[in-house]
């Protein structure tokens, strides 16, 4: 016969039993739609890649005004040059001007305003 101890072992295992099967029951029931997932992260990636392609032209068109830009900064700095020469010589001009005396002022007027005068 068994003693009351066997019994309490046996319902223990006997219920840790049933719940494992009920447990796996609830298991199999749960299903994952694991596909829509990947079909998702598929989605997003393709929306990454195609970011990362406009991103990349992107760039390249910065590039390439940046180069422009550098073309025309050079540009502008030539002409700056340039005007700081012809205001250089036009004060040498003026202040060669400035010395002349009565005489020779209306010398150089006359020559340059006398409309009978070729220049």
């Amino acid at each position: 016969m068994m003693n009351l101890k066997d019994i309490i072992s046996n319902l223990l295992i006997i219920a840790v039993g049933a719940l494992v099967v009920y447990s796996l029951m609830l298991t199999t029931d749960l299903s994952v739609d694991v596909k829509s997932y990947y079909d998702r992260v598929d989605g997003l990636q393709t929306k990454i890649d195609s970011a990362m392609a406009v991103n990349q032209r992107i760039d390249n068109k910065i590039a390439k005004l940046d180069s422009a830009i550098l073309v025309i900064n050079n540009e502008i700095h030539l002409v700056d040059e340039n005007i700081n020469i012809i205001k250089t010589r036009t004060n040498a001009k003026v202040s060669a001007v400035d010395n002349f005396n009565y005489s020779e002022l209306q010398k150089f007027f006359s020559k340059r305003y006398n409309p009978n005068n070729p220049k």
